[in-house]
């Protein structure tokens, strides 16, 4: 059985190629992979909690899809073609994952230390946070929206980069677990955007 961060170096190649072929645009907000040593640094500003394994292996290969974005002050201002994971999420850069968790927790939002977010909306508090503390060494994908409990996605990262390369390659659709809706990649002028596509029986 092959491990997680193997499964997530396969899922994300696929991912980046199909970008690279079909909406350049996506592939060009990509950063490069950052080192062990940034993501340790990066931890002890997490002190209550540890970028999980699954995050790592990702992060190593790439460091979110903001290289376009624009920082102003400690606000960000996402570049359209930042957007192109399930959901219409911006990939998450290691300084914004710091960012986005530090300001979590401090809204008062029962937020708790082991959820560790890694994609989010351009323009709303929704996004995927990686469980940390569920009693799972997987660390499940779970979705998070504001005002709303968080809800069990996908049973691991590698799960759903591994959904997002089929949905990609076959022009299929993606549906996170419990949701009976279905959403398919919709590719026009070089954007990639996920529409709804069915609603299952």
């Amino acid at each position: 059985m092959l491990s997680q961060e193997v499964r997530i170096q396969r899922a994300w190649k696929r991912i980046t190629e199909w970008l690279g072929e079909n909406t350049p645009r996506h592939a060009e907000a990509m950063n490069p992979g950052v080192d062990e040593s940034v993501i340790d640094a990066a931890e002890e500003e997490m002190p209550t909690a540890l970028v999980p394994a699954a995050l790592r292996a990702w992060l190593l290969l790439n460091n979110g899809s903001t290289a376009k974005d624009v920082l102003d002050g400690r606000f960000y201002q996402p570049h359209q073609d930042s957007i192109f994971l399930p959901g219409n999420n911006v990939f998450l850069d290691l300084r914004r994952v710091v960012d986005v968790y530090r300001d979590l927790l401090a809204s008062g939002a029962d937020w708790q230390p082991q959820w560790i977010p890694f994609a989010q909306k351009s323009d709303a508090p929704y996004g995927y946070f990686l469980d940390t503390g569920a009693n799972s060494a997987q660390a499940p994908v779970m979705y998070f929206a504001e005002a709303a409990l968080p809800q069990l996605a996908f049973p691991s990262l590698a799960d759903f980069l591994e959904a997002t390369a089929d949905a990609l390659e076959h022009r299929s659709g993606i549906r996170a677990l419990g949701n009976r809706v279905q959403y398919g990649p919709v590719t026009d002028a070089g954007m990639l955007r996920w529409k709804r596509a069915e609603t299952a029986s």
